[in-house]
């Protein structure tokens, strides 16, 4: 049985906090409220794990305090602020265990998305689209708050780099940062759209993969997967056979997350959204926000 203590229990702390409650391998857990003052140093002694929950610009600091004190340690997505942050991080962990909550990678409809890509054929372009009218946020962007999820998604699908080609920023309200933030990108052969805003009249979570010999349409609205495959004929997708798949999901992706992360603490294993992966999005993130700022001196 795993102890440990979960720091910062707003909006997503609150959802871990009822996940955590279905793990038959958690003994307790402890919250640290930190809205109401309370810090990494009320946590007890005999608890070594924990999970940061508390806002993007806190991770850096609260997450070095933790590694250097010994925990293992699960923090939400992006890991920080920057590439260089997560090395930071990176150089704390020696034998501990440091996983970031990329949570798309552990959803049953993504391993769908995984068991049929090779039937689609060489992957020619990625659309992903996370759009919804959200909650008004001033100190981060959509760049930071939504767009991890896809970049983590990509990756893993095509298990390289992406290199940034454009970004594009809008703000469509009297927001001091961006409501809307799209780019475009590049992985070997595979080009790349992805775009996000929190301020749009449609809920939109879609992931589009086209291939030379089919197409797959992960719509997250609809818990459905679609996979058009079969014998292209001058580019008619009208000779496709259409499949649909409903991912089962006996667990919510957090759920499965979280397990994950207690069976790494306690089997002492490398997460699957290790630190390592962590970086690999955050340099992405990174190169999008110089564009950005470029962009916006001109």
């Amino acid at each position: 049985m795993i102890n440990l203590a979960l720091i910062g229990s707003g909006y997503w702390g609150s959802k871990i906090i009822e996940s955590l409650k279905k793990n038959s391998n958690v003994g307790r857990f402890q919250i640290i409220d930190v809205k109401n003052g309370e810090t990494i140093d009320d946590i007890e002694s005999d608890i070594t794990t924990a999970i940061v929950a508390t806002p993007l610009w806190d991770h850096l600091s609260t997450g070095s305090e933790l590694l250097k004190r010994g925990f293992d340690c699960y923090i939400e997505k992006p890991m920080a602020q920057t590439a260089s942050e997560c090395e930071q991080l990176q150089s704390l962990v020696g034998d501990k265990v440091l996983m970031v909550g990329h949570i798309f990678i552990y959803h049953p409809a993504l391993q769908i998305v995984r068991d049929n890509i090779a039937r689609i054929g060489n992957v020619q372009h990625i659309t992903s689209e996370r759009l919804n009218w959200g909650i008004y946020q001033t100190k981060t962007t959509p760049l930071l708050s939504l767009l991890p999820h896809d970049v983590s998604i990509i990756i893993d699908l095509l298990g390289s780099d992406i290199q940034v080609i454009s970004s594009v920023s809008t703000t469509f309200t009297d927001n001091k940062v961006p409501d809307f933030v799209s780019f475009d990108a590049q992985a070997g052969n595979t080009s790349i759209r992805i775009t996000g805003s929190w301020y749009w009249p449609e809920r939109v979570r879609k992931l589009t993969i086209i291939g030379t010999q089919g197409h797959i349409v992960w719509d997250d609205n609809e818990n459905r997967v679609d996979v058009y495959a079969g014998e292209v004929v001058e580019r008619r997708l009208s000779e496709l056979t259409k499949t649909s798949y409903t991912p089962d999901m006996p667990k919510t992706p957090l759920e499965l997350e979280l397990d994950h992360f207690i069976d790494c603490v306690a089997n002492r294993t490398t997460p699957r959204t290790d630190v390592v992966n962590a970086i690999a999005v955050a340099r992405v993130l990174d190169v999008v926000q110089e564009s950005l700022d470029r962009a916006a001196q001109n």
